[in-house]
């Protein structure tokens, strides 16, 4: 008998420009790929029930321009066109990606607690790889990778944690020595605790910076060229490979 695919719903608003990359991931890990809007979720025009998938990928981008702050919008019609099932799909372990402006949006829901992006300490837009150390945390998006080197390009990006914050840093920016103490460059925001990407308690929502998206081919490494290696796939591609095969357990 055929094995089940993963489901996966791709978010996307007015403003998200980093969806298709988005998309093409989910697809080279194994899994159908829906690509809706809001609208086609939310609301009178709604004809897609966020139940029927296994795994939500919020991409990055400039959702309805940042108005009113970067992802501010599009979380309120998470909060309050969605709430129920949103916080269903959260509660029930179902994996979630936020990439950069998608980060920003599940930071504004509330899902990790007080915590939010504010931004880079450099004043401006910060466009660059870097490298990231997992810090050992039970993320189900993080198995298996170690050390891993992706692309930024953001303005907020600066992670910094409330008293009643809910996250755990689960990727710290680092030098290329694995030194989670190093500055900027290699801390492009000026995270606190180089902070790259959290996760929540149980491991199953992870908001990032970085973009694993970016990475899902040896290819788009900036020095592929000059790189003697048979690699095919990207490191990035580890991340969606991970929940692919974690949500098709619960299949």
């Amino acid at each position: 008998m055929q094995q089940k695919k993963v489901r996966v719903l791709v978010l996307r608003a007015a403003g998200i420009n980093c969806d298709a990359e988005m998309v093409t991931a989910w697809e080279k890990a194994g899994a159908e790929v829906d690509l809706k809007h809001i609208n086609e979720i939310a609301g009178p025009q709604a004809n897609t029930n966020l139940d029927d998938y296994s795994i939500l990928g919020i991409p990055g981008g400039f959702s309805y321009g940042d108005n009113l702050g970067a992802g501010k919008l599009l979380a309120n019609e998470l909060i309050f066109r969605l709430k129920e099932p949103f916080s269903r799909f959260v509660e029930s372990g179902r994996p979630v990606l936020g990439v950069c402006n998608g980060f920003q949006i599940l930071a504004k829901t509330g899902v990790f607690g007080d915590m939010t992006l504010l931004p880079n300490e450099s004043g401006k837009f910060e466009c660059r790889w870097t490298s990231l150390q997992n810090t050992g945390s039970n993320s189900i998006f993080l198995r298996g990778i170690d050390q891993i080197y992706l692309p930024v390009a953001h303005g907020e990006g600066r992670v910094a944690f409330g008293d009643g914050a809910k996250a755990e840093v689960s990727l710290k920016y680092c030098d290329p020595d694995g030194n989670t103490q190093a500055a900027y460059p290699w801390n492009p925001n000026g995270s606190v605790s180089n902070a790259g990407g959290v996760s929540n308690a149980s491991g199953t929502v992870i908001g990032m910076m970085p973009h694993p998206e970016r990475f899902v081919s040896a290819w788009q490494h900036p020095n592929w060229t000059r790189q003697k290696t048979k690699e095919v796939e990207g490191a990035g591609l580890k991340f969606f490979k991970n929940a692919v095969d974690y949500a098709g357990r619960e299949l």
